[in-house]
């Protein structure tokens, strides 16, 4: 009787270990590996007046992922990106003459800090 208790003892804890592992594996399976997200924020300013410059295209880019968004009618905006390493940050001015036009804008992050202050001068 001892014999048989002891076995089913080893048999729980060897279907334990294996539904466990199961699961992980599924897990993963279903939502992948944990990903490095930052959030880039900011505010675009015109060098003259400092008032925000809306409908700029930010362009936000990393080696594992990329993303566009426009600025806000007061000049921000914030967007998350997957990023291990440098983001990339392009400033297009594509609306043409519907607040002036102003002059592109690239930088690099490569810091812990993703809030920016930008001033554009007009063209």
């Amino acid at each position: 009787m001892k014999l048989l208790k002891l076995k089913s003892g080893l048999y729980k804890r060897i279907l334990g270990v294996f539904g466990a592992a199961g699961f992980l594996v599924t897990f993963q399976a279903c939502y992948g590996t944990p990903q490095n997200f930052v959030t880039v924020q900011g505010n675009v300013k015109d060098v003259d007046t400092e008032e925000g410059v809306s409908n700029l295209q930010i362009s936000i880019y990393s080696n594992q992922d990329s993303i566009t968004v426009q600025t806000d009618e007061e000049g921000y905006f914030n967007q998350s990106i997957i990023a291990e390493s440098d983001i990339n940050v392009k400033i297009l001015d594509v609306d043409g003459e519907e607040n002036g036009t102003y002059s592109e804008f690239d930088t690099v992050l490569n810091n812990d800090n993703h809030n920016l202050e930008i001033t554009l001068q007009k063209d």
